[in-house]
């Protein structure tokens, strides 16, 4: 699925950029420019992937002009050589994007000064030639990214939320598993490294789906893997104390008992309190349990203990992500 969502991707983003460029230079001639082709470029170049990325763009393309214009009219004028001076544009240019942090405009710009070496024109109406250049150029790029498949990539990021409890729930079925058998030749180090490298490319693309929209509700998607990502650390980490274990005590098995309840509780809906109460009530009782023996009771106990400490931090880990959930968002996305 994930491949099919990306070939679409592409698909689209192309078929954007070839209309894209296109009806910009198409505009471009129709309004009798100097340069059309340069529309089609400005285009090209400002099609990003997402409408926030485009937005935030041709805001800095239309700032940034002004410093390039700037920055010819210095040195085109002051210095005789015209390649020295073109060379010291590029630099500068340079300079102010890397300071700026917008060095995503310096192709334009500085295909706006190779128009300024071309022509040594420093009239107004040379001027709002470029200017109407990046105008049309941004505005068809903005207008392009306005076409997105929402309802594909909700039932996208739907289908990746499920393929995570999934594998969650698989993961902690097979600690039960060791826990129970302590066998060591398992997959589940390897399981919980790509769950979590998963659980990073979802954030990334649910980041993607958020700046598509010129709403705050999709943060939901970005909140739900990050709280993902996190539980798969903490699965991590208690997996490994239960590997330190040397020697399993009977209270093991009312750990392993604890996990197994908490597998059906893991899909998104849930609020986890139940459950904290059930553990902080188990935490209570062990209280009042016989001191251990030995010393490798006592170490195993300890473990155990840190464990359950885990486990609190696994569950307050969907409590705080559940409290951040919006009534709105509820009613949006849990159906």
């Amino acid at each position: 699925m994930h491949m099919k969502r990306e070939t679409k991707r592409v698909f689209i983003l192309a078929l954007k950029i070839g209309i894209g460029s296109a009806i910009a230079i198409f505009i471009a001639n129709v309004f009798n420019l100097d340069n059309p082709t340069s529309a089609g470029t400005i285009a090209l170049l400002s099609l990003l992937t997402t409408k926030w990325g485009t937005v935030k763009l041709v805001l800095r393309r239309i700032t940034t002009f002004f410093v390039t214009i700037l920055f010819c009219f210095l040195f085109f004028e002051l210095i005789s050589s015209h390649w020295v001076a073109f060379g010291l544009v590029i630099a500068c240019l340079v300079g102010y994007s890397e300071k700026m942090k917008c060095q995503n405009t310096l192709s334009v710009n500085a295909m706006i000064a190779v128009h300024y070496l071309s022509y040594l024109d420093f009239s107004v109406n040379f001027m709002m030639n470029e200017f109407y250049l990046i105008l049309i150029g941004a505005i068809i790029a903005f207008l392009l990214n306005l076409v997105h498949d929402y309802s594909g990539e909700e039932e996208y990021l739907n289908s990746c939320m499920q393929y995570m409890e999934d594998k969650i729930q698989s993961l902690m079925y097979q600690i039960v598993h060791y826990i129970q058998s302590e066998e060591r030749n398992t997959t589940i180090w390897k399981e919980l490294e790509d769950i979590k490298e998963q659980a990073e490319k979802y954030i990334h693309i649910a980041m993607e789906y958020q700046d598509n929209t010129f709403s705050s509700l999709p943060d939901y998607y970005i909140r739900y893997f990050e709280m993902r990502a996190l539980q798969c650390d903490i699965l991590h980490m208690l997996h490994y104390k239960i590997r330190k274990i040397r020697q399993m005590p009977e209270e093991a098995g009312e750990l392993a008992k604890y996990i197994e309840y908490l597998i059906p509780f893991i899909h998104e809906q849930n609020d986890p309190q139940p459950q904290i109460t059930s553990l902080h009530q188990m935490l209570k009782d062990k209280q009042r349990a016989e001191l251990p023996k030995t010393q490798i009771e006592f170490e195993s106990r300890a473990m155990l203990l840190h464990i359950y400490m885990d486990l609190e931090e696994f569950l307050y880990t969907k409590k705080k992500f559940i409290n951040q959930t919006t009534e709105e968002q509820k009613k949006l996305y849990w159906r």
